[in-house]
């Protein structure tokens, strides 16, 4: 991006304001439209009055955006990064995230769907199927969404089935011989009594990185069937039982750390090997001689009930089990060389109970809750195979996790315009670790001295995390709000250790944060924005040290800052505009230790992994009636985001400088709103770019993100 360009932008971006929560905007009518969120677990509120930071997406959106799974929504929402390493997410919000995906760890951002949190990084990747909303909540949730929700977390929420009749057919073709399949009805089994609905999605497409290397494969494919049901169950007016069940299989080969971020060197001093040299530069191929292989199952079944026996208590318990298994190969050494591969297999199941009581009392809303979290997880592998180096490392871990959390939040008005929240939530959790590490020594298969390890490691952590907040609406169309809020995220233990007292504590973050929310002229104008400043301790840090060796250490503490801007407006009928400008300032206060190859480093004033001081993004949509022929919708989005590292060094070379994304999509909708055909565009541009990085493998490598795709997509919604 040229400098006059990134100087055009931003001074637009600053003029209009900043972030749109792209979703919220309205299919007709002059006044924008009010959104529905159920983010505070007391009932629906109206997202203008509810003093989160939140970002909201309909259906709707998600549909004009060609958006799949969490990963989409970083266009739309201010200060999110996902990141992944293979197929396992790496979460960031406002800077707080962890890159460890591995056994023995938690996210610091965290992921539910419909009220249940996924646990394993490797399970977030879910298809978005009869999806209703997502809310995106920014900074910690420590009261009502305790469990590791440091940073924020996202909320999936499913469309839930009614007496009538619905349903929906799609089908989608696109560049890389991409064909989608998709669909769901939902209707009445009993009237007024039983409802349910059934949803199911087939998705094939080739893989966006070209291997080099004739013998081996391509990555960033996709493979994924899955499927999803609900049953309703509503005998009278105070009684819902919901019963749901999901299920994905993904056979298809995620893009790794495989874009070469140095030139290679087989033989200090010898030449580049010609194969590995050809590409480097072009992070859309890759060498790897080895063919890699993925196989991902993912399943799940929650029952919600709930019972009003007035509106001043209104109880709700949620019960779910779920799991996952991963089964994956993968040449890890960013050449064609025989250096390094890494095997990995995992498998997971967790169960979960929570239960609270919600209402109004008068002047006050409430919610009280209980929590259960119950979490098995083991690991064969991963393998790592090292040459010239001449050894292979092979951690088998497993942990077994039991959380324990009650908590409490009122809103009280004191008067008509002031309300008070104040909140607190006990956390009780632990972990009991074991390990059995080796490394064999290649070829010949023997341990190497010191080698096999074997210990057991138990961890106990708990903590108090309060909410106060502010509330003020001067008038109907304003709200300002304050608030402080203590994060907690769980220790744990470093799935590759063979050090016998290794673990490290739990991180901790205070946040205090002011913000407003606006509309005026007529409903036409919404702006929204939001001040935040973190005390943030014990960090939880990754590093790599030698391949299939990471070692993780609480840092001492970090500081982050920052705003978010968010302006939407619909200046004629048919006309959307919105922006956002998003500045983060996130480093680490005092890290006089920080791991790196060969020892430690003073890493204090260096910024946090994945955290771009500047971001911003700008939408337009026009939507025009067509009268008898129906109407057609023309949208368009560019998005700017600066600077990334991917290490504590926050170096030049693992790290990811600006880039820029451009997206597009034209739509026609028949007049009977039956029909509908979108043709779509993402990364228009082709623009390179880095989502992450690993210093685990045999040379520096990132992983890239996706190239320009583009598709077709044709529907039919009775």
């Amino acid at each position: 991006m040229t400098k006059i360009n990134h100087t055009s932008a931003l001074l637009l971006s600053t003029a209009l304001g900043a972030m749109v929560s792209g979703p919220l905007f309205a299919a007709d009518g002059a006044m924008l439209e009010e959104v529905t969120v159920t983010a505070t677990k007391m009932g629906e509120t109206n997202l203008q009055e509810t003093p989160l930071a939140i970002s909201a997406f309909t259906s709707d959106y998600l549909d004009k955006t060609g958006s799949r799974d969490v990963r989409d929504l970083v266009f739309g929402t201010p200060n999110l990064i996902i990141a992944q390493n293979g197929n396992s997410a790496q979460i960031y919000i406002r800077g707080v995230g962890s890159n460890n995906s591995f056994l023995g760890g938690e996210t610091s951002s965290t992921v539910h769907l419909d009220g249940v949190y996924i646990a394993r990084p490797g399970a977030v990747f879910f298809n978005f199927l009869d999806v209703e909303r997502i809310e995106v909540l920014r900074g910690p949730q420590g009261t009502l969404y305790g469990r590791n929700s440091v940073g924020g977390t996202i909320n999936v929420i499913s469309r839930k089935p009614d007496n009538q009749l619905h349903a929906k057919v799609q089908g989608t073709i696109g560049n890389f011989d991409l064909w989608r399949a998709e669909g769901y009805i939902s209707g009445p089994i009993v009237e007024d009594k039983v409802t349910a609905s059934v949803s199911a999605m087939r998705s094939k497409r080739d893989g966006y990185f070209k291997n080099v290397v004739a013998t081996s494969n391509d990555r960033g494919s996709e493979d994924t069937w899955s499927v999803r049901g609900q049953v309703r169950v509503t005998p009278n007016e105070k009684l819902e039982l919901l019963v749901r069940a999901d299920y994905l299989k993904d056979e298809g080969l995620p893009a790794g750390n495989q874009a070469l971020l140095l030139p290679f060197f087989p033989v200090a001093g010898g030449p580049e090997n010609p194969a590995t040299a050809a590409i480097f530069g072009d992070w859309h191929k890759f060498a790897a001689d080895t063919p890699s292989t993925f196989d991902k199952h993912l399943a799940g079944v929650s029952g919600e009930l709930t019972y009003e026996f007035s509106e001043a208590a209104i109880l709700k318990s949620l019960t779910a089990y779920r799991e996952s298994k991963t089964e994956a190969f993968s040449d890890t050494d960013a050449t064609d060389l025989n250096r390094q591969t890494t095997g990995l297999s995992e498998k997971q199941h967790q169960f979960s109970q929570e239960f609270n009581l919600s209402g109004r009392i008068d002047r006050a809303k409430y919610v009280l809750g209980l929590y259960y979290f119950d979490e098995s997880v083991s690991s064969d592998g991963p393998g790592v195979h090292a040459i010239p180096a001449g050894f292979k490392t092979q951690p088998h871990p497993s942990v077994d996790t039991e959380a324990l959390a009650a908590y409490g939040q009122v809103d009280y008005d004191l008067t008509e315009q002031l309300t008070v929240t104040a909140g607190i939530r006990y956390s009780d959790e632990k972990k009991h670790f074991v390990q059995n590490l080796n490394r064999e020594l290649v070829p010949s298969g023997l341990s190497a001295p010191g080698f096999p390890v074997q210990y057991v490691r138990d961890g106990k952590y708990t903590a108090w995390t309060p909410k106060v907040g502010l509330q003020f609406k001067p008038n109907e169309d304003v709200m300002l709000f304050v608030s402080a809020t203590r994060g907690f995220k769980s220790g744990g233990f470093n799935f590759s250790s063979g050090n016998t007292v290794h673990g490290y504590g739990p991180e901790k973050l205070w946040s205090y944060e002011a913000g407003f929310k606006s509309d005026f002229a007529d409903k036409r104008v919404r702006l929204n924005g939001t001040a935040f400043y973190y005390d943030y301790k014990d960090l939880q840090v990754q590093a790599f040290i030698t391949p299939g060796v990471t070692d993780i250490t609480n840092a001492s503490d970090a500081k982050i800052q920052g705003f978010e801007l968010e302006l939407l407006t619909r200046p004629v009928d048919g006309l959307d505009l919105g922006a956002s400008l998003n500045h983060l300032d996130a480093t680490y206060k005092n890290f006089p230790a920080a791991p790196i190859t060969g020892g430690t480093f003073d890493a204090s004033g260096k910024r946090l992994n994945s955290a771009p001081k500047w971001s911003y993004n700008l939408f337009a949509q026009y939507t025009h009636d067509l009268g008898d022929m129906g109407s057609l919708s023309l949208r368009g989005e560019y998005a700017w985001k600066g600077r990334q590292f991917f290490t504590v060094v926050n170096d030049n070379i693992q790290t990811s400088p600006s880039y820029e994304l451009v997206n597009a999509s034209i739509s026609y909708t028949s007049p009977d709103e039956r029909w509908q055909v979108i043709l779509y565009g993402r990364n228009l541009t082709n623009d390179q770019y880095l989502i992450s990085a690993g210093g685990f493998t045999a040379v520096p490598s990132g992983t890239p993100g996706d190239p320009r795709t583009y598709g077709l997509r044709l529907a039919f919604t009775y």
